[in-house]
């Protein structure tokens, strides 16, 4: 005999139960409770527990502190997130010292929050950090300094200091060559790296062939389907699109995007990145309503992930009113510019340089009159 279901509800937010109830064969009935928690309820329970047997500092909260904050930050609560990264890595430095390894964990973490949000100021501070570190601890030739001066090299290009990135992912670069071969990963991967630093020169014939020889090296290495092969092909993909080769750039970010929704989900934010290349290809290749039409459920699916405030939905709310402003649509370019700038000066500040293009933005939107 199948269960009968005699009720559920929610005990908590996050926290729910079914009953089920099954006769027994001695006739007395059989009665079932089961109960789910949310991995964010079930992490906010860790860490109430923790803080009742230990207290604030001690090292079991501070651990259940950066457990919830992980999950926080994965489901896109990023101003939560970021908090109590602060609050833990306040109370490790305090209780761990500045250098210890829980300590680096949660100063590593906070600073890739405030990246993905564009803080890069406090983001490169914080990495750099870490990095001196490591480099204290263990010599400039470990493994995870050089992965934190390779985002360090990262966070220096996108604050468009491109010659100084070079300089950093070449040193990076050369002692993954010397320690781990020109075949690692992480060697690849410090390659890809230069090739962005060279695109970001305009050395585009350069940045491209690296791109593609990344690429092709991945794929022969680890498959045509592994992600950092995937990835070169996307950033390969960029650079074509910046030559005008639109078809060329449009068959990569195809793949790309189907590689991403088929191994992560169509409402992962790596493939609504991807989908969000592929529509500024069709965008520069005059594709306009399809370009449009792709670009809104970019913005869609990031607002759905991080809210209208996040630096990816407002990047994508940029891109979709260069394209809605190209076809005429001049009422609603003006309104998505306006919601931008506003976003740029509450987040970042009225003399910040992303503010100040925003603005210019908004004027180009209204032919120059705002």
């Amino acid at each position: 005999m199948e269960p009968e279901n005699v009720g559920s509800g929610e005990l908590a937010e996050g926290i729910s139960y079914r009953v089920t109830r099954r006769e027994g064969a001695d006739g007395i009935p059989h009665v079932n409770i089961t109960y789910t928690m949310t991995p964010e309820a079930k992490a906010r329970l860790t860490l109430s527990a923790a803080y009742e047997n230990g207290g604030a500092t001690h090292p079991d909260t501070l651990t259940a502190a950066f457990e919830l904050a992980e999950v926080l930050w994965g489901q896109g609560s990023a101003g939560d997130a970021v908090a109590l990264y602060r609050h833990v890595l306040t109370g490790r430095r305090t209780v761990l010292g500045h250098g210890h390894p829980d300590t680096l964990q949660a100063t590593s973490s906070l600073a890739r929050a405030l990246e993905d949000l564009g803080e890069l100021s406090e983001a490169e501070r914080l990495t750099r950090t870490v990095w001196a570190e490591q480099v204290r601890a263990s010599g400039e030739d470990d493994p995870d300094a050089l992965t934190s001066l390779a985002r360090v090299a990262r966070i220096t290009l996108r604050t468009r200091r491109p010659a100084e990135a070079e300089r950093l992912v070449r040193e990076v670069l050369a002692v993954r060559e010397r320690v781990l071969g020109p075949g690692h990963r992480s060697t690849l991967s410090s390659r890809n790296d230069l090739a962005g630093t060279l695109r970001a020169q305009a050395r585009l014939e350069d940045a491209e062939r690296l791109y593609r020889e990344v690429a092709e090296e991945a794929g022969r290495l680890f498959g045509a389907e592994d992600p950092l092969c995937m990835d070169a092909r996307g950033n390969q993909a960029a650079v074509l699109s910046d030559l005008g080769r639109w078809s060329e750039a449009e068959r990569h970010y195809r793949t790309v995007v189907d590689f991403r929704a088929r191994s992560q989900g169509t409402g992962h934010v790596d493939t609504l990145s991807a989908r969000q290349n592929l529509a500024s290809v069709l965008h520069g290749a005059g594709r306009a309503a399809e370009a449009e039409a792709l670009m809104r459920t970019v913005v869609d699916g990031y607002a759905a992930i991080y809210g209208t405030d996040h630096p990816r939905t407002v990047g994508g709310m940029r891109n979709l009113a260069a394209m809605v402003h190209r076809r005429g649509g001049r009422a609603e370019a003006e309104a998505l510019c306006r919601q931008v700038v506003a976003v740029y000066e509450r987040r970042f500040g009225p003399g910040d340089p992303r503010t100040a293009e925003a603005r210019a933005n908004l004027r180009l939107v209204m032919g120059g009159d705002g």
